[in-house]
């Protein structure tokens, strides 16, 4: 089975957009609105500028529907582990993933484009997960600010070796877009909403000749209704397989909380949240080892 999802090509000099879903294989709604993008395009022979390629991220744990097989397709992006892999024997599971996708990058980076553009697609395990990643020096970028949905700032400074920090150093604009709940259609609704938004605000495609541009934004702004516009992260709580962290039921992406309310469990017993913020990220799911992040409100609603 090809990484590629779909490939096109417009005559007309324009951005470099990459849209990688499933680096997370338990997360399969990136998939399914990369290939309902790319089928409007298609059916209806839509004029494209620059490039737009799709990919699958993590393969292996995609077939088996698991977040990753040996290690976190979305931890390992340094320089040091890419250069570990092209000088060792390749044992786990993730090593060719990582080398695979990393050679589609090499290839592209010869490509002449107005903007460079990489879309990574996931969905979360706690509701109201409609919001973007994305570091500070971009985060005003008119494409992000196009989507409408709520910012997280300074997230690549707590986890070590995600995509976006990896390509951002090499020149993309490179952000992660939460679709919502993991395997929702909604998220699959959120997802390609967004897709065609990129695709419209970097110049990848005319408003002239796409239908319904108008209910595209609305969508967006209503997922991202009541909820805050810019936030930064404060605290992440790391965990283990041998913690046996449990989160309290019920938590919310951006529920409010106060320091010292009893947030989880572990095997070490109950787990206080250490300063008044934001719930964020939640984990209701077997792996991982983010158990939750603490944001705080920089800017007000839009």
């Amino acid at each position: 089975m090809s990484r590629i999802i779909g490939e096109i090509g417009g005559t007309k000099k324009g951005p470099l957009i990459i849209l990688i879903g499933g680096l997370h294989g338990n997360e399969l709604t990136g998939i399914k609105a990369i290939n309902k993008v790319f089928n409007k395009i298609r059916e209806d022979n839509l004029e494209i500028c620059g490039k737009i390629i799709g990919l699958e991220g993590n393969k292996k744990a995609i077939e088996k529907k698991e977040r990753y097989l040996d290690y976190d397709l979305n931890r390992c992006w340094t320089d040091e582990h890419i250069q570990h892999l092209n000088e060792s024997k390749h044992i786990f599971a993730e090593d060719e993933e990582v080398l695979e996708l990393n050679s589609i990058f090499e290839e592209l980076s010869s490509y002449e484009s107005t903007k460079k553009v990489c879309v990574d697609l996931h969905t979360t395990s706690s509701d109201n997960g409609n919001f973007i990643v994305v570091p500070e020096i971009t985060s005003d970028d008119p494409v992000i600010n196009a989507l409408k949905l709520p910012l997280i700032l300074d997230l690549e400074k707590h986890i070590k070796g995600t995509l976006l920090k990896y390509l951002t150093k090499k020149g993309y604009l490179a952000f992660a877009f939460e679709g919502g709940l993991i395997g929702s259609e909604v998220a699959v609704e959120l997802h390609t909403a967004g897709i065609w938004e990129i695709l419209l605000s970097s110049g990848a495609v005319s408003p002239d000749h796409v239908n319904g541009t108008m209910q595209i934004g609305t969508l967006l702004q209503t997922f991202a209704a009541e909820l805050p516009h810019k936030l930064r992260v404060r605290h992440h709580y790391w965990i283990t397989e041998e913690d046996n962290f449990r989160m309290k039921p019920g938590y919310l992406n951006f529920q409010k909380v106060k320091a010292g309310e009893v947030i989880a469990h572990d095997r070490n017993g109950p787990i206080q949240i250490p300063m008044d913020g934001m719930i964020f990220m939640p984990l209701y799911q077997r792996s991982g080892n983010d158990g939750f992040f603490v944001v705080e409100e920089l800017d007000p609603l839009r």
